[in-house]
């Protein structure tokens, strides 16, 4: 029987791709098989689906010295490069996939919460974010080492519930 692997590619960057091509994170919105709209395949026959999610910000006002109030930061996933395998399709495995999306916010708002009453200027901003984003892809990695890629059913659930509780925690840096 085939294990799925179930793959990441999260990108903690300003500005990929537009708009159009991204939702955004929502408490009230959960993503659904039919937002994994990539037709490109991962090379791999193991790989159950791909997650493309990121957080971007945006200066409202790009002047020299700026607030936190004037940084737009937010959370999102790309459709267009993300990827599901059709014999794959499970709870699970769409719970694991939301999780890593779930973790993207988290870490915006850890982003929101690090530049929080603070005035900085840009170089200033990408040295928080630099740091929050090492921090992500420790997070995003040893989330996949727990869950062994959400093979892991109880380590899966126990993970989930434990992105969804720090996201609460932070519930002051929400947009």
């Amino acid at each position: 029987m085939l294990r799925p692997f179930l793959a990441l590619i999260f990108l903690f960057i300003i500005g990929l791709t537009n708009a159009q091509d991204k939702i955004f994170w929502n408490e009230n919105r959960k993503l659904v098989w039919e937002d994994f709209q990539s037709k490109t395949q991962p090379n791999t026959s193991k790989t159950a689906a791909t997650t493309f999610c990121g957080i971007s910000y945006l200066l409202k006002s790009p002047t020299k010295k700026f607030t936190s109030k004037e940084v737009k930061i937010q959370s999102f996933f790309v459709p267009s490069k993300s990827w599901a395998h059709n014999e794959h399709k499970t709870d699970l495995v769409l719970m694991h996939e939301q999780s890593h999306f779930d973790i993207a916010e988290l870490f915006a708002r850890r982003l929101r919460k690090l530049i929080s009453d603070k005035t900085m200027d840009a170089k200033a901003l990408q040295k928080f974010y630099t740091k929050v984003y090492d921090d992500y892809k420790d997070y995003q990695q040893d989330y996949e080492t727990v869950t062994n890629h959400g093979r892991i059913r109880e380590k899966q659930l126990e993970y989930t519930e434990k992105i969804n509780q720090e996201i609460e925690k932070l519930s002051n840096f929400k947009t």
